[in-house]
């Protein structure tokens, strides 16, 4: 989720927990607790893409860093508070509105270790897309209306119920992505085509378009399918060519980007021991099959004891 819908889900976390004793205090710091773990951005520039891949979503948005944090955060909001309510009292805010960023992470794509440092294990569902505008109306809607409120027992109700729109929709998103995937595979088998595994990835900024994706032998099935269009998307076969990693198949480098992608990946030459690396999670730029994958990465195993990966750079 982006970072304006963290803060406005921190934000009714807080006011359903503290609005009652700490009005918009409450909202504000449950909004911002809620943003303490997009640290892992910047930490994740200081280590290599194929590394920080995994400390994006990692360390800060484990269950263990909430219940750590908490007590510093809440000491901290006591401090501007006072004798309103206690350290406990503020603890259980922040920790409550870090949870919320952590478990909100998991619907999406790119997966969440809720268990790290124990396990490096992601997490995601794989139901919201990072910019879902609708998703996050309720809970924005709710936002402004707390802090205008007086009373602060209203505050607490609003948030309640811009929160239970935000679960509905979440509940509506989880059942209409099992019946797209369940039409794909429809499609797939009305076309005769081998599958070994199939997944549907929603596209940025709608609930009604998905990626589908099915792993055949040789590579995977995609196209783009909606509920909401009569539009028959083709279906088209994207080789994976992993041929071209066999070479440096045991590096920790590759190894570390084909988990990240849970194995939906293409490869395709650049030029010589440099290779284009496709996460197909994310589709592609356009609705065509020749437009280019959104998410790419060069992989470079010139020097045969480091293999080199970064975010590829398309021209425009």
């Amino acid at each position: 989720m982006n970072i304006i819908s963290q803060f406005v889900l921190g934000a009714a976390i807080g006011s359903l927990i503290g609005a009652k004793k700490l009005g918009n205090k409450a909202v504000l710091f449950g909004g911002l607790c809620s943003l303490i773990a997009f640290l892992d951005v910047p930490l994740s520039l200081l280590f290599e893409t194929s590394t920080a891949v995994f400390i994006n979503g990692g360390i800060t948005h484990s269950i263990i860093f909430c219940l750590l944090a908490a007590p510093i955060l809440g000491w901290i909001m006591h401090k501007f508070v006072g004798n309103a309510c206690s350290v406990v009292f503020c603890s259980l805010i922040a920790c409550g509105s870090m949870l919320a960023h952590c478990f909100a992470d998991v619907f999406g794509m790119r997966g969440v270790g809720l268990f790290e440092p124990f396990t490096h294990r992601r997490f995601a569902l794989s139901v919201l897309s990072d910019f879902d505008i609708v998703g996050m109306l309720p809970l924005v809607v709710a936002f402004i209306v707390s802090l205008i409120l007086k009373e602060n027992r209203h505050k607490a109700m609003i948030s309640w119920f811009g929160m239970f729109l935000c679960v509905v929709y979440v509940a509506f998103a989880f059942l209409n992505k099992l019946s797209v995937q369940s039409q794909f595979e429809q499609k797939l088998d009305e076309q005769s085509l081998r599958y070994s595994r199939t997944e549907v990835f929603p596209v940025s900024g709608s609930l009604f378009m998905w990626n589908c994706i099915a792993q055949d032998r040789d590579g995977f099935w995609m196209c783009y399918q909606s509920n909401l269009s009569k539009n028959d998307f083709e279906m088209n076969l994207v080789l994976r060519n992993d041929y071209y990693l066999f070479e440096m198949e045991n590096s920790p480098s590759i190894n570390r980007m084909e988990s990240y992608t849970k194995y939906y990946y293409s490869v395709e030459p650049k030029s010589d021991n440099v290779v284009i690396f496709n996460d197909l999670r994310f589709g592609r730029v356009g609705l065509n099959i020749g437009d280019s994958f959104k998410s790419s990465y060069t992989i470079d195993f010139s020097n045969k004891d480091e293999v080199v990966v970064s975010p590829l750079k398309r021209n425009k």
